[in-house]
């Protein structure tokens, strides 16, 4: 493997001046410049960037923790793309994981990124105590929640409106006529499911509709979690004529089941969701959606932990965007 001793005998230079064209520190004439550049692509020589990490106090990485790349919902990959595009810009390399929800795996992911001197962590939080993040942020690490507004903690948080957007989404159902809307939520999703029940009866009693506790059901993050909800809900009487669900994943359950039992959607069984994907508008039946601006999150989230690298005393901010509703549904 060749060495920075190397690039700089084959270039016929220093290694400081390696150094100062590979690292970007200093300025090196052109035509050095391009001596180095092909002596080290000649070499095929590739920096060492954990001892650079420890040499200069930074990795120039960027840990990311998500709860799944589950499909059919593109949300996550959607935000994951928008926090590619703004960290690339910035000469930063992004690390993701799915924790699935779980906070086990949260927190084994926290550990390595420690371990691999990331500059700083963009977390959708899982629910429950984890003594590895409750460290990051007691050693002012850098952090910001991504998704779900934490829990119990302190940070930069970069959010959608999730009680906006579930009761403009149950308004429209409760304007198409339906008087008994369930609600499909995901249990370990922290503030987010708080939200949306908050939403969920907000438009209920703004209606002047009952909230029953029974008509909303929470699962977990799977389209087979979403099936036992869904036949729970369908045992009702009177039944539900509509559900809001958490995002596309539960949806996918949600109308396993309603075939199943030959329940016409959305004559019978309106389906509304959290989350949008393009292949909805071709998708039979015709399903509305409340639009996160996914892409716009991941952007807006990069953008706060950078701001945090250069001002990390700034006191902690809060963006939440706001929702917008995708009407499919054909009388």
């Amino acid at each position: 493997m060749a060495t920075i001793y190397d690039v700089a005998k084959r270039a016929g230079v220093s290694i400081a001046t390696v150094s100062a064209v590979l690292n970007k520190s200093k300025f090196v004439s052109d035509e050095l410049t391009n001596r180095v550049q092909d002596a080290a692509a000649a070499l095929d020589y590739q920096i060492n960037h954990l001892a650079r990490s420890v040499q200069l106090g930074s990795s120039r990485t960027v840990g990311m923790l998500i709860p799944s790349f589950a499909t059919p919902d593109p949300f996550y990959a959607q935000v994951v793309r928008g926090v590619e595009d703004v960290l690339s810009g910035e000469d930063y390399a992004l690390l993701l994981g799915q924790t699935y929800n779980e906070v086990a795996r949260q927190s084994q992911y926290l550990q390595a990124f420690r371990a691999r001197l990331v500059d700083g962590v963009l977390i959708f939080q899982n629910r429950g105590e984890d003594a590895e993040l409750k460290k990051y942020l007691q050693q002012e690490k850098p952090v910001v929640f991504v998704g779900r507004l934490p829990e119990k903690l302190e940070g930069d948080v970069a959010a959608t409106d999730i009680l906006a957007g579930t009761r403009m989404g149950v308004e429209h159902l409760i304007g198409r006529g339906h008087k008994r809307v369930g609600l499909l939520t995901v249990a370990s999703s922290t503030s987010v499911q708080e939200n949306r029940l908050a939403g969920w009866r907000q438009a209920l009693h703004a209606g002047g509709l009952p909230a029953p506790e029974e008509y909303q059901r929470s699962t977990a993050l799977s389209a087979a979690g979403a099936r036992e909800a869904t036949r729970e809900l369908l045992t009702l009487a009177p039944r539900v004529t509509a559900i809001f669900a958490d995002n596309l994943l539960l949806v996918t359950g949600i109308l396993q089941v309603l075939r199943e039992r030959r329940i016409a959607c959305p004559s019978e069984m309106e389906i509304m969701s959290s989350d949008d994907a393009e292949w909805l508008d071709v998708f039979e039946p015709p399903i509305s959606t409340v639009v996160q601006p996914s892409y716009e999150l991941g952007r807006t989230a990069a953008n706060l932990l950078l701001k945090r690298f250069l001002h990390p005393k700034r006191k902690f901010k809060k963006i939440l965007l706001q929702p917008a509703l995708k009407i499919r549904t054909i009388d």
